[in-house]
């Protein structure tokens, strides 16, 4: 049987004392509050840094991501009217007394 080798020893003696207090530490209320806390600040400094980025273009006269986003959401607001209106077109069509033998 293989002893095992004296670095892995030292390893697991360090390794384990550590991962049980790591474990013990991302477990508590401190840990939970520490990173609810970081994920707001970061959402709040994302969000400023999107709002700075936006005026900076606007002030170049370019358009930002939340316009490329309105006005994609306006196409696609139209493409689906004009087929409506398309499929309403051809009902009328199929229906009217020119189409009937």
């Amino acid at each position: 049987m293989a002893m095992t080798p004296l670095w892995r020893q030292a390893f697991d003696a360090m390794e384990r004392p550590l991962a049980a207090a790591s474990e013990s530490w991302v477990r508590s209320k401190t840990f939970m509050d520490l990173a609810a806390v970081t994920i707001r600040l970061q959402r709040r400094l994302t969000a400023d840094g999107q709002r700075m980025t936006e005026q900076w273009l606007h002030a170049w006269g370019m358009p930002a991501r939340g316009d490329l986003f309105r006005l994609t959401n306006q196409v696609a607001s139209l493409e689906r009217q004009v087929r409506d209106l398309e499929r309403e077109l051809q009902l009328r069509n199929d229906r009217s007394p020119a189409n009937q033998p």
